[in-house]
């Protein structure tokens, strides 16, 4: 359980002795939010049915005693009572491995400040549509527009190296960053999961489950293939092999949480956001 505060915002014309507050909930019990409230001297009645109200002195006071700082999107994700549960059904902040199958999903997905979100699947998933429709304020990393940015001959070697210098970066910057990359390879993924342990930041993963014909054809509407016929096949059947693992999975190591979305979940998808980092 956690004792949650978002930012101060500023509240003009409201009839109390301050205009300005934060909201200080919980994603677990009531009777350890209201002990918790207790020790910060406020009054029950001022209980506001799934938080309470608290003003800067007191927000300062409640993260001295170990509230944990979150965006209000993120408070919004966890907390406990009827408008959590709102906000859950429209939004998921993933966590261990789920699946998203069909139009009955949520529309957005929500990830912790600073996060790496990767986005990984065999080529022709629709991972840099995915990512360019719906990825929302933060950098997208992907290796072929690096090496095309490149060049038409530049070396795949000499583009994987600039663009994982430009993942080190983003992620130093503390806003967070997604890669678009096939994540197919147990080395692979325990690799941005170790860039994302170097940077002190969680790494998540969204696989696309997209069978072998609709990943050839959405390979066939790329043009010229980027890849060889004989890699195209051999990355089809790496993702058989993840998916098998993945169905019986319930540990998302290395990565903090996995989601799988079949293309129906994707397409539902209007935004996948990394909350703004909090820090100074």
């Amino acid at each position: 359980m956690a004792i949650l505060v978002d930012e101060l915002r500023e509240y003009p014309g409201v009839e109390l002795p301050f205009t300005v507050w934060c909201h200080m909930a919980t994603d677990g019990s009531f009777d350890e939010l209201h002990a918790f409230a207790s020790r910060l001297r406020l009054r029950r009645a001022w209980f506001q049915r799934d938080h309470y109200d608290l003003p800067r002195h007191r927000r300062a006071a409640a993260v001295a005693m170990g509230a944990e700082e979150v965006p209000t999107r993120e408070l919004l994700l966890r907390m406990a009572g009827p408008r959590g549960d709102r906000a859950r059904r429209r939004s998921l902040l993933p966590s261990g491995v789920v699946w998203l199958r069909g139009t009955r999903g949520p529309t957005a997905l929500w990830y912790p400040a600073g996060a790496l979100l990767v986005i990984g699947g065999p080529s022709g998933a629709g991972k840099s549509t995915l990512a360019a429709r719906a990825v929302d304020g933060t950098p997208v990393l992907d290796p072929d527009v690096t090496r095309a940015a490149r060049g038409p001959d530049a070396p795949w070697g000499e583009a994987l190296r600039t663009w994982l210098e430009a993942l080190r970066a983003a992620l130093a910057a503390g806003d967070g960053a997604v890669a678009v990359t096939t994540a197919l390879r147990r080395g692979h993924r325990l690799g941005l999961a170790n860039t994302a342990a170097a940077a002190g930041v969680p790494a998540h993963l969204v696989m696309l489950d997209a069978d072998a014909e609709l990943c050839r054809a959405g390979r066939a509407a790329q043009g010229a293939p980027r890849i060889p016929d004989g890699l195209f096949e051999h990355l089809l059947r790496e993702w058989k092999a993840f998916r098998t693992t993945l169905e019986t999975a319930s540990d998302p190591s290395p990565f903090a949480s996995i989601a799988v979305l079949d293309r129906a979940a994707a397409d539902r998808l209007r935004r996948i956001t990394i909350s703004p980092s909090t820090r100074a």
